[in-house]
């Protein structure tokens, strides 16, 4: 649910890049999101993870993230701000059908 929300506030920022009272609403949005975000995977985190492997397991995930976001920033010219958002954008979708499908034990 969380991921829905955050996913459309980003769709919504990429979409009303004019409306800066739609930007603004979508940010909001999304901030709320990710405030609630950073506790609770905190705790699933402490849950789920071993603590003598957590750094390392954090760290290997983090590894796909930071590739992304290094190729985004070096591709800002081409993209401009709307296709950095619109690459958030679809990050977030692909979060948020991968949540879905782990949720409701999908089968691809």
């Amino acid at each position: 649910m969380m991921l829905l929300a955050a996913t459309s506030a980003m769709a919504v920022a990429t979409t009303c890049g004019s409306s800066l009272a739609a930007i603004t609403a979508a940010f909001l949005v999304f901030e709320l999101c990710v405030g609630m975000y950073f506790p609770s995977i905190g705790t699933l985190r402490s849950k789920h993870v071993p603590e003598s492997h957590r750094s390392v397991i954090i760290n290997i995930y983090g590894i796909p993230l930071n590739l992304i976001v290094v190729t985004v920033f070096l591709s800002i010219k081409q993209l401009g701000v709307s296709g950095a958002l619109a690459c958030s954008t679809l990050a977030l979708a692909l979060a948020t059908g991968e949540q879905s499908c782990e949720v409701y034990s999908c089968e691809v």
